[in-house]
């Protein structure tokens, strides 16, 4: 089951930059448009990159009931840190020589699946809300903190060649929740067990024949607590059906995850100086409208970086930052990077030998601090046309970009600036907004601009925690991105934010 080995499949890599990346790809996943996705919205981000990274859009279908439950999982350990799950027979026993026999015997395999499967969670641990279709559950304050993610699965024509493959498990159990069989796993990204292990749960529900995957992230809830939502959960089949032929992609069918679009790590410094633009100046960009009355989503607005401030503390937000923080809405670097008078902490950046994930975990090699700054950036949205605009999706994400001897101009890389026995920073490049005028209405996330009217300029108000040493490669992605070069970007143009670091 390789596709369910790459959904939700996290580098392994510290919680820092698998919250960074999570947070950055709802910016660097395209649609059909040649605009990235703006219409899914930033705080779609964590469920869209757990169906798309994991090529899962052609499998979100779901199953039916009624088939004899009769399939549980098995475990076998592969290293010091791998486990291989498959499914088998309820009566599976091993023979002389280890394997498994009797499969599967008795388990039908059904010829049509529903449509469509809902998960409800009967029991919620005190202060969790269930949203986004069912799939996440998370604290009522913190709703896009992403404690479980659930995905889900259709089992194959032959469950008996399923194997899941999992890397940097610590610890595992197999276990029978509510009827089902189910394995527990807690994975850890560093040998160290610093706040970056994560647990994951796989449950097998053949009467609809499915496997049900609970992600959790690190430090949010207790395996107690998991186990007891994961016991709850009511799993129902649509009435539609469809063939369970179907619905299991072909290996030619599934959707490329790097598609050519023009997304690079490197170009010509030339590439980027050519619309290159200076804090001040009025250009165009890519607008996307969800009004009702509009046939044509995107379009055309100006903006112009009015104003740009650099402080050592929170207040540069205005008198209510506190409110600001604790409002989760915005990233926890917000909380985690300021003391209780708002002035700024400096980061902790690991540099990490990785392991392979079944001999050996990742291991910290280097441990450095790096001094922040807040960069707080008033920008004006001008509607240009003759249409208003409704609830407009509006990202300005920054990007580091280094210059070489060669002409090129690369995505920073932080790892790379002196040799070392490592092979990645645990913050390496990239800064999605931490703040911005929330706007909207807060049915997609909050970074819109409710309503621009024919003429109108509406001001907001961005801001970044960025790393001191790190400004003077500081450029603003008007389009939204910060982990790789497009050429929608390059047409658009950047901002040159180089200077704030002199």
């Amino acid at each position: 089951m390789n596709l369910e080995n790459m959904r939700e499949e996290f580098p392994e890599m510290p919680e820092s930059m698998r919250a960074m990346i999570e947070r950055e790809v709802a910016t660097q996943i395209k649609a059909e448009h040649p605009q990235k996705n703006r219409g899914t919205g930033r705080k779609k981000a964590g469920k869209t990159f757990l169906l798309v990274a994991a090529a899962a859009a052609v499998m979100c279908t779901t199953v039916a009931a009624g088939t004899a439950i009769r399939a549980r999982f098995f475990t076998e350990t592969e290293g010091d840190y791998g486990i291989n799950i498959t499914i088998g027979s309820v009566e599976t026993e091993t023979d002389s020589e280890g394997s498994m026999a009797a499969l599967l015997a008795g388990l039908e395999v059904p010829e049509e699946i529903p449509a469509s499967v809902t998960v409800e969670a009967s029991y919620l641990p005190e202060g969790m809300v269930q949203y986004d279709d069912g799939w996440k559950i998370d604290y009522e304050d913190d709703i896009w903190g992403g404690s479980f993610s659930i995905t889900e699965e259709i089992m194959g024509e032959n469950p008996a060649e399923t194997q899941i493959s999992e890397t940097n498990v610590v610890d595992s159990e197999e276990l029978e929740l509510n009827g089902h069989y189910a394995v527990w796993l807690e994975k850890e990204y560093l040998d160290d067990g610093s706040e970056n292990t994560t647990q994951m749960l796989y449950i097998l529900y053949p009467e609809v024949w499915r496997i049900l995957r609970i992600y959790s992230m690190s430090g949010k809830v207790t395996k107690d607590e998991l186990l007891a939502v994961a016991e709850g959960l009511i799993v129902t089949g649509s009435e539609e059906t469809m063939l369970l032929a179907d619905a299991l992609p072909e290996e030619d069918d599934l959707p490329e995850i790097d598609d050519d679009d023009g997304g690079c790590m490197a170009i010509e410094a030339s590439a980027v100086e050519e619309n290159l633009h200076q804090i001040g100046d009025s250009f165009e960009i890519s607008a996307y409208s969800d009004s009702e009355a509009d046939e044509d989503s995107f379009h055309t607005v100006s903006v112009r970086v009015s104003d740009v401030q650099v402080s050592d503390n929170m207040s540069i937000l205005g008198d209510d930052w506190q409110s600001i923080l604790d409002s989760g809405i915005y990233t926890n670097d917000l909380q985690t990077y300021s003391d209780e008078d708002g002035n700024l902490l400096p980061m902790q950046i690991d540099y990490v030998k990785a392991g392979d994930g079944v001999n050996s975990l990742n291991t910290v090699v280097k441990t450095e601090e790096a001094e922040q700054k807040l960069i707080c950036a008033t920008i004006e949205y001008t509607n240009n046309g003759d249409a208003a605009l409704h609830n407009i999706l509006y990202h300005a994400d920054l990007i580091t970009l280094t210059e070489g001897d060669d002409g090129m101009i690369a995505i920073y890389d932080r790892s790379t600036l002196e040799a070392g026995d490592w092979d990645y920073a645990t913050i390496s490049r990239g800064y999605a907004m931490d703040y911005y005028t929330a706007g909207g209405e807060e049915t997609n996330g909050s970074n819109y601009i409710t309503d621009l009217l024919a003429g109108e300029t509406v001001t907001v108000t961005v801001a970044w925690i960025v790393r001191v040493d790190e400004m003077p490669y500081l450029y603003l992605n008007m389009e939204g991105g910060s982990y790789l070069i497009y050429e929608e970007d390059l047409a658009t143009g950047y901002v040159d934010f180089r200077a704030l670091g002199n």
